[in-house]
């Protein structure tokens, strides 16, 4: 039962890593910004971005730099949870 779980998680882990690759991706096409596949990929990767949003304005990490890096903190945490499980 357990492996069925951590199965379960490193696909949902992988599937969100994935999306994350694709919103930064369409970021970059103007139109593409305009889509709905966009906008249902933001409304499923934002709740996973949005913790670490929060914590580098509180903390005034990344101010002014242009690239968001609540990605890249996503992307690595996701990374620690997969290579623990």
């Amino acid at each position: 039962m357990t492996e069925i779980v951590r199965r379960i998680a490193l696909g949902l882990i992988e599937m969100i890593s994935t999306l994350l690759f694709v919103r930064a991706i369409l970021s970059w096409i103007p139109p593409a910004r305009e889509s709905k596949i966009n906008y249902i990929i933001c409304m499923v990767t934002e709740p996973f971005l949005m913790p670490f949003r929060l914590l580098f304005d509180k903390l005034g990490i990344g101010r002014g730099f242009f690239i968001d890096l609540s990605f890249l903190a996503t992307i690595i945490t996701l990374q620690i949870i997969a290579a623990i499980l």
